[in-house]
């Protein structure tokens, strides 16, 4: 182990060593957990990542070989103070509750795995080591895909595998109906809330709308006189031919013809 870390292939040989140290304490911790879980399915889950860990332990002395270098246990406090919190937890949680407890530490791990893999493959990148990278790219593919499956199986029996002390006894039907009712409550909640809302806008803009009156100055204010549009009287008609008399028919005519200077009839 080094003393003191003075290159970028120091380091990156130290946290590759960290990481076997890593793997070696997660398979005895799936050991454990797969003894205390309860489901069947759950046991199953752990001992199949028991082997994939197994694998990933090969992998990383394979690196070593790879870089011509002796195979390195770098401590990896981390992984050891994770496995101390579970078995902490699970002494002191109810039996109905351990493989929710289990899970959440398995998946608390594989969070930690993947980091830790994820910068191994940058710094081998930076290093040139190609083949190294790979190797370490497939331990980082195993880690998400087993997180994936601790996530899935946690939140299925968060939702049908923890019992609350409100829920206890309930059947099915009664739960749905508690539920339903208090989604009523709440769309009632909030329709009233938006109608007090609502209420307070119009009083408010009333309020302002009446202290601008009474605080506006006597000679600001200014009125427009309204007049009254005037209404011109109608022209009356022309008279028609027919509605003329007799009498008024010949002096047109003879004022007609006094114009164009023809004698008037009778002249």
């Amino acid at each position: 182990m080094f003393e003191r870390l003075k290159t970028p292939e120091q380091v990156f040989s130290y946290k590759l060593g960290s990481a076997l140290t890593m793997e070696k304490d997660t398979l005895t911790m799936l050991g454990r957990l797969e003894e205390a879980a309860r489901r069947e399915e759950l046991k199953e889950l752990l001992r199949e990542h028991a082997e994939e860990t197994r694998r990933q332990i090969q992998v990383v002395e394979q690196c070593f070989a790879l870089l011509g270098e002796e195979v390195d246990d770098s401590p990896c406090p981390v992984t050891k103070a994770l496995a101390a919190e579970a078995e902490t937890t699970l002494k002191k949680t109810d039996d109905s509750l351990v493989d929710a407890v289990i899970l959440a530490g398995a998946l608390e791990t594989e969070h930690l795995e993947q980091a830790v893999y994820e910068t191994l493959v940058l710094h081998a990148r930076a290093r040139g080591a190609g083949h190294v990278a790979k190797l370490l790219e497939a331990n980082l593919e195993e880690e998400r895909a087993a997180g994936s499956r601790v996530k899935a199986m946690a939140e299925r029996i968060a939702v049908t595998g923890v019992a609350t002390e409100e829920n206890a006894g309930m059947g099915t039907g009664t739960k749905a109906g508690l539920a339903a009712g208090a989604a009523a409550a709440v769309a009632g909640a909030a329709a009233a809330a938006s109608k007090v809302a609502d209420r307070k806008a119009t009083s408010e803009a009333h309020e302002a709308a009446e202290e601008s009156l009474r605080t506006q100055p006597a000679g600001d204010v200014t009125t427009t006189p309204v007049t009254e549009p005037v209404t011109e009287p109608a022209p009356a008609p022309a008279p028609v031919a027919g509605q003329l008399g007799d009498a008024a028919l010949e002096e047109r005519i003879a004022a007609s013809e006094a114009r164009e200077g023809r004698p008037a009839p009778g002249a």
